[in-house]
């Protein structure tokens, strides 16, 4: 598609509709991680329900419905509207002040119709950018101080559709936590109650006193370097000589063609994610290069809201950071000289329930270690985001609005990128259901990875491009 701008209006701050508590609240151990402290960005794109539309409706202005939407929904989420503060003397840990400050809101429009994006729509989009206010959020790893969301609404073309695109403070909030708050903004729009009030207590994720590190956390334990392998070449490689994130799509013809490598009592335990996961994991490491004796790991960035073994002790409505790095590893060349099974199973063992002693001593290691950082060396991190969608349940909205695809991006930061992939479920027209996920790589290595999930998955057609 042609290339296109969106015209945007002066920003404005969106405050809480009424007055709320001025307070201080803490951020629990898990949100107080270092690299944590950035901005995450997603777009949501909504079109209207049916293609002539109602008259009733077309006079309908999204960024007005929306606006006063979210200033509602800030009543509850009022923490959101504040402002992250560093605590005297508590050593860079962070609490937010409760100062109802408000959230930054752009209003913009854009001469493109939102059929001309391209089908179905999956992030990242080759101008995504455009549907976000970057230049707002600045520096994106600087944290305290600021707005913690920002949110730029954008009409396209006669009113058949808008995009709302967002930025979000990590040390505040996950991906799960502004669905929630999305939730929240959908349910009013439609002149609904929130039904999932939201709920801090990010006291349920802070450590014992003192700390008591029962289990082993080997996601923050470095891999040992074998004796012949350079700098891992995502390190050394300039971001300029990196390609062009992409996103690959795999719809049913293509995990058909996964399936059949794998024997039939393996698939009956292993989810669609861990196919998609093992087979890009095993994929990416041979288009890299990696020394054969090089050890080599795939981290899932899992949600705890999903993986406890008994009832989560987490409230109905907590919408603070909850994830949890699992690892799977193996040497370079064991993982690519095995069938697709074996790294299947290693990303399948790797996969646990949480417990509530796991889950505290996790939390109690984050402490004792000083909040630590992951190593991401020869390591490929895959968040799966691909639940957000239906988190936020019914997604027709008053004024014949109805969500048409969207998901979490690593729009702007390559560096990020490079080491993560998005993993997220689409509908095309027809309805059918496709993984689709990110990748960032150095430009040869793209084209070895593009050519080996073609052969994985028997199919020329399983990539889709997007430059960034």
């Amino acid at each position: 598609m042609a290339p296109f701008m969106a015209h945007r209006r002066q920003a404005e701050l969106v405050t809480p509709a009424r007055p709320t508590p001025h307070e201080y609240k803490a951020l629990s151990d898990i949100d107080d991680q270092l690299e944590l402290r950035y901005y995450t960005a997603g777009v949501e794109f909504f079109r209207r329900c049916d293609a002539a539309g109602d008259d009733a409706a077309a006079g309908d202005d999204p960024v007005m419905i929306i606006r006063a939407a979210l200033a509602e929904a800030l009543v509850s989420f009022y923490p959101l509207a504040g402002r992250l503060r560093e605590l005297p003397g508590g050593g860079g840990k962070l609490l937010v002040e409760c100062t109802a400050e408000g959230v930054v809101f752009v209003q913009a429009d854009a001469d493109v119709r939102l059929e001309e994006l391209s089908q179905p729509l999956a992030l990242p989009e080759p101008f995504v950018k455009e549907f976000m206010c970057c230049d707002q959020v600045g520096q994106r790893d600087v944290v305290v101080g600021k707005p913690l969301i920002f949110i730029q609404v954008t009409r396209f073309r006669n009113n058949e559709g808008f995009a709302i695109g967002y930025h979000f403070c990590h040390s505040i909030t996950d991906a799960f936590g502004v669905a929630q708050l999305l939730d929240a903004v959908y349910r009013l729009v439609r002149g609904e109650q929130i039904t999932n009030p939201p709920v801090w207590e990010r006291e349920l994720l802070s450590a014992r006193a003192p700390p008591r590190v029962t289990h082993e956390h080997p996601a923050y334990e470095p891999l040992p370097v074998a004796a012949a392998a350079a700098e891992d070449v995502l390190l050394t490689m300039p971001l300029e000589a990196m390609a062009p994130i992409r996103s690959f799509r795999l719809g049913p013809t293509e995990m058909a063609a996964l399936r059949r490598q794998v024997p039939a009592g393996l698939l009956q335990s292993a989810t669609m994610f861990v196919l998609v996961t093992a087979a890009l994991w095993r994929c990416r490491t041979a288009a890299l290069g990696y020394g054969p004796s090089q050890r080599v790991r795939v981290l899932v960035v899992s949600s705890a809201r999903w993986n406890w073994k008994r009832d989560t002790p987490l409230p109905r409505g907590f919408y603070g950071n909850t994830f949890i790095p699992l690892i799977a590893e193996a040497t370079a060349g064991e993982l690519c000289g095995r069938p697709l099974a074996h790294a299947v199973e290693l990303v399948q063992k790797a996969k646990f329930s949480v417990t509530d002693e796991y889950m505290q001593s996790f939390v109690d290691m984050l402490v004792q270690r000083g909040r630590p950082s992951i190593p991401l060396d020869w390591t490929y991190a895959v968040a799966d985001t691909g639940g957000l969608g239906r988190m936020m349940g019914a997604t027709k909205l008053a004024g014949g609005w109805e969500r048409a695809g969207g998901g979490i991006t690593a729009a702007g930061r390559k560096i990020t990128a490079s080491r993560y992939s998005y993993y997220e479920r689409c509908k095309g027209a027809t309805g059918v259901e496709s993984a689709v996920v990110t990748m960032c790589l150095p430009a040869a290595a793209m084209e070895r990875f593009a050519r080996e999930i073609s052969g994985w998955s028997n199919s020329g057609s399983s990539t889709m491009t997007s430059s960034l």
